[in-house]
């Protein structure tokens, strides 16, 4: 959970019933199917960041940039990612990239995002961190040839459900109504 106030605690429970449920997923909190909600420049940036991040790993990505996470302990005992402040905010789309190539593909799970006036602000360095992002990116998708097939899985793969007892719940698709 990023500490900028971002996100509900309420919402804890709902990403690890997702994360019991589905324990070889990457579960990722993702505030994007409410649009209205988020500010626009904030939005067309994660939007933006989602296409490259779902290239490089090679499935649909709804909200690369969520710091609200369930990590499975296999992922982060198998994951060979470099760690430190150096990297910044870069872990967050590399452990995506890393997790797909481990079989551990992201289940997203639609979270309200809270966007306050008096909101602590964001330790992001847009220049910067930006710039270290694209990148970790960039060199994935050269090492890979360009990785077409990734290009096309992530936005041809299909959407995970999740049966409950209501029904099929949709986890890969936030045109949801507001929890």
């Amino acid at each position: 959970m990023d500490g900028d106030g971002q996100h509900r605690a309420e919402d804890i429970p709902m990403l690890l019933e997702a994360a019991r449920r589905f324990p070889d997923r990457l579960v990722i909190g993702s505030r994007l199917w409410n649009k209205a909600v988020i500010p626009k420049a904030r939005y067309r940036a994660n939007r933006f960041a989602n296409f490259w991040i779902a290239w490089a790993s090679g499935q649909p990505i709804e909200d690369s940039q969520s710091g609200f996470r369930v990590y499975p302990a296999q992922l982060i005992r198998k994951a060979r990612i470099e760690v430190g402040r150096q990297q910044g905010f870069v872990f967050e789309s590399e452990i995506v990239i890393e997790a797909a190539r481990l079989a551990f593909y992201v289940l997203p799970v639609p979270v309200r995002a809270i966007y306050g006036e008096n909101a602590r602000p964001s330790h992001f360095r847009p220049i910067l961190d930006i710039a270290r992002i694209t990148r970790m990116v960039a060199w994935t998708l050269i090492s890979r040839g360009l990785y077409l097939q990734g290009l096309w899985r992530s936005l041809t793969v299909p959407s995970i459900s999740m049966e409950t007892e209501s029904g099929p719940e949709r986890y890969s698709s936030c045109q949801t109504s507001d929890r």
